[in-house]
């Protein structure tokens, strides 16, 4: 068995990560090419045409599901993931596989292995019942989110989240009284939260719409919010994202 494979990340550290972990089955499974955002991934895996995508769930711009929409032939895939332990279960049912970030050599050993029973018998394209899947676990927003509290694990409902911030190498979720540090990125966040709700304002900002209490013209063509919580934030929308805050 000698498989093609696609390392599909944003993050140039994982793909490094992964790329390294692999090299252990260079004799059975070899990357021939690395994207970092879904576009760029649908162009190399049509052109390419790997046997296997090691792809990231969450991208900025269109995530990991949209890309297997817009293929035109489906390979293996292996989820790259942060979701919960529900849709961990459902993918483990189906013939996709995944890994959960941040990548254990025995998950990914594993991984291969069912990898190669898949190649043997040459099961290439995803069935119906996937599909549903990718569907489902898509257009489920993330509701509940957790925190570390000392040596507590929160969890904090999105509807509760007013901001959140990336601010010195860490994630800062705000409520309208606490702050909390989470493990996730803004990329991340803003591919599983309720995109009706959720608006990204700048880089480095993310706001919740139930929680914005106005919005001004300032200066340069940008804007700035004010925000509901009881310091009354005032954030400004950068130029950048200027169009996605104009549909409110």
């Amino acid at each position: 068995m000698h498989l093609r494979a696609i390392i599909v990340d944003d993050e140039e550290l994982a793909r490094k990560r992964l790329h390294k972990m692999i090299e252990k089955y260079k004799t059975d499974l070899e990357i021939v090419d690395e994207a970092q955002n879904g576009e760029e991934a649908v162009e190399r895996i049509d052109t390419v045409r790997p046997d296997v995508i090691f792809l990231d769930v969450q991208m900025p711009g269109f995530d990991g599901f949209e890309v297997v929409r817009r293929l035109k032939s489906k390979p293996h895939i292996v989820f790259t993931t942060a979701y919960d332990e529900f849709a961990l279960k459902a993918f483990e049912e189906n013939t996709v596989d995944y890994l959960l970030k941040p990548i254990e050599q025995r998950r990914l050993d594993k991984a291969i292995g069912k990898l190669r029973r898949l190649f043997d018998q040459k099961a290439l394209r995803l069935d119906e019942n996937v599909e549903r899947l990718l569907s489902r676990l898509s257009a489920s927003p993330l509701r509940r989110l957790k925190v570390k509290v000392g040596d507590k694990i929160v969890l904090v409902d999105s509807e509760d989240v007013v901001y959140f911030e990336a601010k010195d190498k860490f994630t800062y979720l705000h409520t309208a009284e606490q702050k909390y540090i989470i493990d996730l990125t803004l990329a991340e966040l803003e591919s599983k939260l309720d995109g009706t709700d959720f608006v990204r304002i700048h880089r480095s900002t993310i706001i919740n719409l139930k929680h914005l209490l106005e919005m001004v013209k300032w200066f340069g063509g940008k804007y700035k919010v004010k925000l509901k919580d009881k310091n009354r934030t005032e954030l400004v929308v950068s130029r950048g994202y200027v169009d996605g805050i104009h549909r409110l």
